[in-house]
């Protein structure tokens, strides 16, 4: 298990050393150590938290991702965005098969752009429909699901996301899971936004409409995450703030070592040709 203070003072030091702006974690810090929940156990929370490292820190992202669950499963879902990371909504579609009329709803996720440009990721933006309502994970709504202030919410959920964004600029994989809703995964310059099966099972209520988006691959289910290779053989796992082994990824091409190395070069702010 890993020691998350002992790991972001780590990432701390690691960005101080290579001269990016410091990098601190302080509410995260003060979560790691808090064994007593402001007075309130755990089971006093109407959250599922099934995640055994942090429970700070995941009550806090698991609200993330029931706030963000219920408004998808709206009768008519909102678009929902998570500041600093995406947007997700759904498309919606009617397809006559058997004799019947099936609706497909197929969740879609966007990262954001400056996040993308982290690492120039491959992003699939799907823009939202004007006719469907944008609405943002509200800190305050998340502060009055959880045992914690509207500050600490709000301060924890971006020192996850400014971990993950220095994990992004140092060219490490990573896997950020929304509780029953999936995982964004990120190996080299590939996004993909996988979904829990029993959440596309609760949108669409149907087998076999969740079983033709999964064949069609309209729609990757979080269960082949884990056997998404890294070309390191480990990625990072937040909000769990966990190293996990995985799949290591055939060595690169020399084509690929080019691109990465001159998208390392730009990341930098380095202009340069590099031949072959």
């Amino acid at each position: 298990m890993t020691n998350l203070e002992a790991l972001i003072t780590n990432i701390e030091l690691c960005s101080k050393a290579d001269g990016y702006s410091t990098v601190t974690f302080p509410t995260l810090k003060k979560l790691s150590v808090n064994d007593v929940l402001m007075g309130r156990e755990l089971a006093d929370i109407e959250l599922d938290v099934s995640f055994p490292c942090f429970p700070d820190v995941t009550t806090i992202w698991s609200s993330v991702s029931k706030h963000v669950r219920q408004q998808l499963l709206q009768i008519k879902p909102q678009a929902v965005s998570v500041q600093g990371l995406g947007t997700f909504h759904i498309q919606k579609w009617l397809s006559f098969e058997n004799d019947e009329v099936l609706t497909f709803r197929r969740p879609l996720f966007s990262l954001s752009r400056t996040v993308a440009q982290i690492r120039e990721l491959r992003r699939a933006f799907v823009p939202v429909p004007d006719e469907i309502k944008k609405v943002p994970v509200s800190y305050k709504n998340i502060h009055l699901d959880v045992p914690y202030s509207e500050e600490v919410v709000q301060n924890c959920m971006q020192e996850t996301l400014n971990f993950f964004y220095f994990i992004l600029t140092n060219r490490q994989d990573i896997d950020l899971i929304l509780k029953d809703v999936g995982t964004l995964a990120i190996r080299g310059t590939e996004v993909t936004m996988a979904f829990c099966e029993d959440f596309l099972l609760s949108l669409n209520k149907s087998t076999y409409v969740v079983e033709k988006l999964l064949t069609k691959k309209w729609v990757i289910s979080d269960k082949e995450v884990a056997l998404f290779p890294s070309r390191f053989g480990r990625v990072y796992q937040l909000p769990q703030f966990e190293i996990r082994a995985v799949p290591r990824r055939a060595s690169l091409t020399d084509k690929e070592i080019l691109t990465e190395f001159e998208s390392a070069l730009s990341s930098m702010g380095i202009r340069g040709n590099v031949s072959e």
